[in-house]
Formats: structure tokens, C-alpha cells, sequence
């Protein structure tokens, strides 16, 4: 039971030095809730006034407030197939970093995809690590 107990302690810390890499998940706090805002804001317009979203006059200031918020870059501009890197890597492994490579030709996409697939392979790893070790001791 040691085994296991020292096992797991070691694959939580080794999580924890993946998690160091805070910037893949900072975002702008204010852009986000200004588009949600203006997102709402349309939203009951289009309730109150019974239109769909594509019958809203052009020269309507909440549709452009609106439009000027809509591009934002949740998935980086070169996310092959609109797929962040990491979820190639991870699960399609050394066959999504080739896809990434080949497709994005972004170096961070890329090094995304290698996160991925190395994440992949460290939890079957240490899955395999823990059914051995509890096979072990249960003999």
C-alpha cells in the first residue's frame, strides 16, 4: 500500500509541474464579459422585437457592438480544424503532432501537440505503473 501511496504521490507532483504553464489558460477577463454583455444586450433585442438574428438592420448599434466583439481568438488563428494542439497530441499522440506540424506549420501548435501527447503517454504509463504495483502487493 506504500507502493501505490508513493506511486500516486509522485504522479500528482509530476502533474503539478505540468500545471506551472499558467498562460495557456489566461484570458482577458474584461473582453470576455463585454462580449457577453453586448451578447445579452442583442439577445434581448431580438426576443423583445420577435427577429431573428440576420433581419437586424445593419446600421443597428447593438449588431455592430456585437460584430466587433465576435472575433475573438479562443483557438489561435492556426488551430488545424479549429482544434486546439493539445487535444491532437493527446489524442491522437505522435500521429497529432504530425498533423499539427503538417497542417498549422506553427511552432506553438506544435509544441501544444508534443504537451499532449507526452501528457497521454504519462497517464498510461502511470496507470500501467499502478495496476503492476497493486497486482504486487494483493500476491
Amino acid at each position: 500500500m506504500k507502493k501505490v501511496l508513493l506511486l500516486a504521490g509522485v504522479f500528482l507532483i509530476s502533474f503539478n509541474a505540468m500545471a506551472m504553464k499558467a498562460s495557456w489558460f489566461s484570458y482577458d477577463h474584461a473582453r470576455v464579459e463585454s462580449a457577453l454583455i453586448n451578447a445579452t444586450v442583442l439577445d434581448n433585442y431580438v426576443s423583445t422585437a420577435h427577429l431573428s438574428a440576420d433581419q437586424i438592420p445593419s446600421g443597428n448599434p447593438i449588431l455592430s457592438n456585437f460584430k466587433a466583439e465576435d472575433n475573438l481568438p479562443a483557438l489561435g488563428p492556426d488551430a488545424p480544424l479549429g482544434i486546439p494542439g493539445f487535444c491532437w497530441g493527446f489524442v491522437f499522440g505522435v500521429v497529432g503532432i504530425l498533423i499539427v506540424y503538417l497542417v498549422s506549420e506553427d511552432k506553438q501548435e506544435t509544441q501544444n501537440a508534443l504537451f499532449g501527447c507526452i501528457v497521454v503517454y504519462l497517464l498510461a504509463g502511470g496507470c500501467y505503473l499502478i495496476s503492476v504495483a497493486s497486482t504486487s502487493t494483493t500476491q
